[in-house]
């Protein structure tokens, strides 16, 4: 896998993680904030299947130029130029997690966006219908409205957050794990995603700090808008992103599929096992 330096927008670059592996062009979006490349054997899964793989690292990660605030829309528009810009004439669409916003985005703002996939995606938090908040704490709440107020002290909180980060073992999490889940993270893709778990906060936090806001403010569309075909990955242990979330956007898009993995958490879900069987059809 190699790096390109993509020009997004005028004086904008979009450092993009680049495997070709066939003649069709996927999109992944990266989690929040883990922006990060795919593992070898992720790779050569993708190019089983005649895939070429593009993964844009957002604004103010690593080496991509921090703009400001914006909405997850203009995300769409930074997956438009890196299409055009690699020649595909359609191209399908994978998010994970905070990815899975832009995933959804592709698919209700690119003409050339044919399908999509999300793994334990998240879902537009501004709406009144539904909210993806009724088990968080008023610790939580109070951090969430703090970056949609972007208030003046937002920069040390995720500062003080990163250093934890950068600090703790990202398998700490996984002590009490069951068996088939310890069994995963020994798996080559497993053990090369969690060592580079910190790579998107190594140079800073604003990358971090934008993705949340974006996450956390209206997307600028609608999600109900989709009318192409959209697989829905969530598992039912995931305490990072609530299953409900998926349960209420298959409700919201027509041509989507839910698939409900038993005892599954929220990295397990994106795992080269699950992946392949997801990529039979696709």
């Amino acid at each position: 896998m190699r790096t390109l330096m993509i020009e997004t927008s005028p004086g904008v670059l979009t450092e993009t993680f680049f495997h070709e592996g066939g003649d069709k062009l996927l999109v992944w979006h990266h989690g929040t904030p883990a922006p990060r490349p795919m593992s070898p054997e992720m790779a050569d899964l993708f190019a089983s299947y005649g895939f070429t793989v593009a993964i844009p690292v957002r604004q103010g990660y690593i080496n991509s130029t921090a703009v400001g605030r914006r909405n997850v829309a203009e995300d769409a528009k930074v997956t438009e130029h890196i299409v055009d810009y690699l020649g595909f004439t359609e191209f399908r669409t994978i998010g994970y997690s905070g990815g899975g916003s832009r995933a959804l985005a592709d698919l209700a703002l690119n003409d050339k966006c044919i399908k999509g996939m999300t793994f334990a995606p998240l879902v537009p938090t501004t709406i009144d219908v539904f909210n993806p908040f009724t088990k968080a704490t008023e610790e939580d709440l109070n951090f969430i409205q703090k970056v949609r107020d972007w208030d003046q002290n937002l920069e040390e909180m995720f500062q003080s957050e990163a250093k934890k980060m950068l600090a703790d073992d990202p398998l700490a999490g996984f002590k009490d794990a069951d068996e088939d889940t310890k069994a995963w993270l020994k798996t080559p893709d497993a053990l090369f995603r969690f060592q580079q778990t910190t790579l998107g906060i190594e140079t800073g936090v604003m990358g971090w700090m934008l993705d949340e806001y974006s996450l956390l403010t209206d997307y600028g569309f609608d999600v109900s808008s989709i009318r192409k075909p959209l697989k829905i990955i969530t598992g039912d242990k995931d305490t990072l992103v609530d299953m409900s979330c998926s349960v209420w956007l298959q409700t919201q898009v027509p041509e989507s599929e839910l698939h409900i993995l038993e005892g599954m958490g929220h990295s397990r879900v994106f795992a080269i096992d699950v992946l392949d069987e997801m990529l039979a059809d696709f």
